[in-house]
């Protein structure tokens, strides 16, 4: 018992040691003490600005307007597989394509329809959240407010809205036990009553890396989107449904040549549509200012 009693005390002791600011950390996350900073305060990467796609990856289908049945390996039945036969032929015209569709999905992209989507007012339908970043737009970032981060796009005149939750504290110490609590995430959800819409619904997140000693301060954006109506990966038709889920990742890098730079990875999880998660990175480069800056209309083709 008395070796139980010295070790707590041991524990107590180094607890009581730690940093004056690392114990403020956790007393103010813990309630009672200063509030968390908001969103803007403790972002760990700077994304606000004027934005340009880099277009590197998927470029025909992205730049281009591809035809009817190309999920990003040609048309189907055009392109020959050695030994294997035609891309696009058999029940599921998207075997072998870029997109892991379930027949059901690629047989719905088949039957596209630019004229009855722009007759029935859904023009749009490629320019939702997992579209838009795809297509050869500018992006312009900013903060709406402390807790709320804007992304316009000129293509197709879109914007999508990022809601920072509560940051996750950071655990206390609980001295009368000589323990720490670990931090606890909180759960973020869209409110009730939210609408389906083009952009949905997203709820954005730090992931904060170093800041202290040798270790410069870093981290990334992720972003959680739900609450979609359904749409189009490509222009040319290529669904997803209003289940899509939708998560993003956001890294800034600067280049030797001093250009700054997002790494943007997209994952898509559609359990009706899909087979697996589908998983892009595309690139866009910062530009100096809003020069290039052309809004434009929606348009199905």
């Amino acid at each position: 018992m008395a070796g139980v009693m010295t070790s707590r005390r041991v524990l107590a002791i180094a607890l009581a040691c730690l940093s004056g600011s690392a114990i403020g950390q956790a007393q103010g996350r813990g309630g009672g003490g200063a509030p968390p900073p908001t969103a803007k305060a403790s972002a760990p990467i700077d994304l606000t600005g004027n934005w340009t796609a880099v277009i590197t990856e998927d470029w025909h289908v992205r730049m281009l307007m591809p035809p009817k049945g190309d999920f990003g390996s040609g048309a189907a039945g055009t392109i020959e597989n050695p030994g294997v036969g035609f891309i696009g032929a058999g029940p599921n015209p998207s075997a072998q394509g870029n997109i892991p569709y379930r027949a059901a999905a690629a047989q719905a992209a088949m039957k596209w329809d630019p004229a009855k989507d722009e007759a029935e007012g859904n023009a749009c339908k490629a320019y939702g959240a997992p579209g838009i970043m795809r297509l050869p737009t500018h992006l312009r970032i900013s903060w709406q407010d402390d807790d709320t981060l804007k992304m316009e796009a000129d293509y197709g005149t879109q914007t999508r809205v990022f809601h920072f939750g509560p940051p996750p504290d950071r655990g206390r110490l609980d001295y009368g036990n000589a323990t720490f609590v670990p931090p606890q995430v909180q759960k973020v959800e869209p409110p009730a009553g939210v609408e389906p819409s083009w952009q949905g619904y997203s709820i954005a997140s730090w992931t904060i890396m170093g800041g202290s000693g040798n270790f410069a301060r870093g981290g990334s954006l992720k972003v959680v989107t739900t609450r979609l109506k359904p749409g189009y990966y490509w222009k040319n038709g290529m669904p997803y449904t209003g289940n899509a889920a939708l998560t993003e990742y956001f890294r800034v890098m600067e280049l030797p040549d001093r250009s700054q730079w997002i790494r943007f990875t997209q994952i898509v999880d559609d359990s009706e549509y899909l087979t697996q998660p589908w998983i892009v990175n595309y690139a866009f480069k910062k530009l100096s200012d809003g020069s290039k800056w052309n809004p434009t209309p929606c348009a199905v083709k």
